[in-house]
């Protein structure tokens, strides 16, 4: 008796304790949270983010926790806008703008992962800056009215697809692209001094004087670069394509820093002082014009360019360099430069099927020291040189110069070359109202193949300590065919002239002038008999 009621107490003190039942025991589960959101600002109050009901607010949409997507109608949305990482904002076209209250603040901040797009960015200091080293996506998205510039990406991965870029009237830069790093002497890349300007210094258009162009920008605004060591060394990659520029931009596209790297296609530029500005980065460019600006159209300065069907039209120059560890540039045009085509700077340069059109004061093409490397290049219609060389190692090949112009008859050189070393093979001058082919101060030029055609002054030229080795010439129509001065030498090989006005050779005997003559053709032999010419005729 006394077990039995034991027994019975324990099983009711056991399901007094039981658990209640499995659904008695969970509440009820609530809705997961959306991961897409609607927001319209003309939507009605309140909304709960859903397509019927939309959030009025971006930024009350930005603030739900979690990867979404959202969706933005047309209207006016005021910031600024901090993205999370991880969200796509989608606009519905121009119609969409984000902008910010006060020209001093930033329009919209990415700190990681995050996708734009078909939307309009309006004012702001910036209109977006990525500083957290993620992956940011723009799509379609215009950008208008920025103080500094349109975007900014220190660290991280930039990706930016048919969007359209409006510079305010100050607009410093239309995309800056900077890292903490700056170049490695160790890596031999060599730093040029903060001020430096990323244009070179160029010959003066007559009397071979040194000209450092300024630069209005240099260590000034957008871009001047500060050590902040968050992003020391940190990697900047970019991809920029199919996309327009638009507007007085100092710089549409600047590249800066050691660790930055940027590959920018099928883009438009009009209207910026420089297209493209690379300060010890990488870029490369290819299928993109530039036109209306005041500045260099593509400049880099001690970093890497590599240019693949580009065309300038206007500008100072096409390109200008400086120290660049690599300018590589082929099927390039240049029509109506300021100054002139190009203007490269002690620089590791290889260009190939180059043509220049009508360029300005300072010549179709312009290289002063450096290591060169040049095949297929045309120049036609030039002011004072078609293509100068001063100091440097300079390979040519395949040059055609026409239309060599001067306007106080100093100058009109087809090839000019001073101070340097140049090896030179396949060259046509025709119409150039100086010398066709001019080597002087020193310079050491090897000549093979060269067809000259009104040469206003002289075929070939040597003058002031340089010599000239030249090897089946030949020339039509010139005042002389042959010059040698101020202790030049002038070896020629294999000579054909005709069409002279004033004489075969013109050589002033003093000192060590030289002129050696093997195997040539000429009805005109005046100047032959001078004492420092020695001619073997075939």
């Amino acid at each position: 008796m006394r077990f039995r009621t034991f027994l019975i107490l324990i099983l009711l003190l056991a399901s007094a304790c039981r658990s209640p039942s499995h659904r008695e025991a969970q509440p009820a589960a609530s809705s997961p949270a959306p991961s897409t959101l609607w927001v319209d600002a003309a939507g009605a109050e309140p909304g709960d983010g859903s397509r019927e009901r939309p959030l009025r607010q971006l930024g009350e949409a930005l603030a739900r926790p979690g990867a979404l997507t959202v969706r933005v109608a047309p209207g006016r949305y005021t910031g600024p806008f901090l993205i999370p990482p991880g969200v796509r904002v989608e606009g519905q076209g121009p119609g969409v703008v984000l902008q910010a209250e006060g020209a001093a603040r930033t329009v919209i901040q990415v700190g990681e992962d995050a996708e734009l797009s078909d939307f309009v960015v309006q004012g702001g200091l910036w209109g977006v800056e990525s500083m957290g080293g993620g992956h940011v996506r723009l799509a379609r998205v215009g950008f208008r009215g920025q103080v500094t510039g349109a975007v900014r990406v220190e660290a991280g991965r930039l990706d930016v697809e048919d969007s359209r870029f409006e510079a305010a009237p100050a607009a410093m830069v239309g995309v800056l692209l900077e890292s903490g790093r700056a170049p490695s002497p160790e890596s031999g890349e060599q730093s040029a001094p903060r001020d430096a300007s990323p244009k070179p210094e160029v010959l003066s258009n007559t009397d071979g004087s040194m000209h450092s162009p300024q630069d209005s920008e240099a260590a000034t605004g957008a871009g001047a670069q500060q050590e902040d060591p968050r992003h020391a060394g940190a990697i900047v990659e970019a991809h920029i394509r199919g996309s327009t520029f638009t507007g007085p931009y100092r710089r549409a596209v600047r590249l800066r820093g050691a660790d930055v790297r940027a590959t920018l296609e099928d883009l438009q530029f009009t209207g910026a002082a420089t297209a493209v500005g690379v300060d010890g980065a990488y870029a490369e460019v290819r299928r993109s014009t530039a036109e209306g600006g005041q500045a260099a159209a593509f400049s880099v300065m001690d970093g890497t360019l590599i240019l693949d069907e580009v065309s300038v039209t206007g500008h100072e120059y096409g390109v200008s360099s400086m120290q660049a560890r690599r300018l590589d540039v082929h099927r390039f045009t240049s029509v109506r430069a300021i100054r002139a085509g190009m203007g490269l700077l002690m620089s590791c340069v290889r260009l190939r099927d180059i043509v220049v059109r009508d360029s300005g004061a300072y010549g179709g093409l312009q290289f002063s020291g450096g290591d060169l490397d040049v095949q297929g290049v045309r120049v036609d219609g030039a002011a004072e040189y078609g293509v100068m060389a001063l100091r440097g190692k300079l390979r040519l090949r395949d040059v055609d110069i026409r239309r060599v112009r001067t306007a106080d008859g100093v100058t009109g050189d087809g090839l000019h070359l001073r101070q340097v070393e140049a090896d030179v093979e396949g060259v046509v001058v025709r119409d150039a109202q100086g010398a066709c082919v001019l080597a002087a101060q020193n310079a050491r030029v090897s000549l093979r193949g060269a067809k000259l055609e009104t040469c206003g002054y002289v075929g070939l030229l040597t003058d002031t300590l340089a010599r000239m080795n030249a090897v089946n010439v030949d020339i039509q129509g010139a005042a002389t065919a042959l010059g040698a001065l101020g202790n030049g030498e002038l070896r020629v090989e294999s000579l054909s002239a005709s069409g002279l006005e004033t004489g075969f050779v013109h050589a002033e005997c003093e000192g060590a002038t030289q002129v050696h003559l093997k195997e040539f053709r000429s009805e005109d032999t005046r100047g032959l008999s001078a004492r420092c010419v020695h001619a073997s005729p075939k």
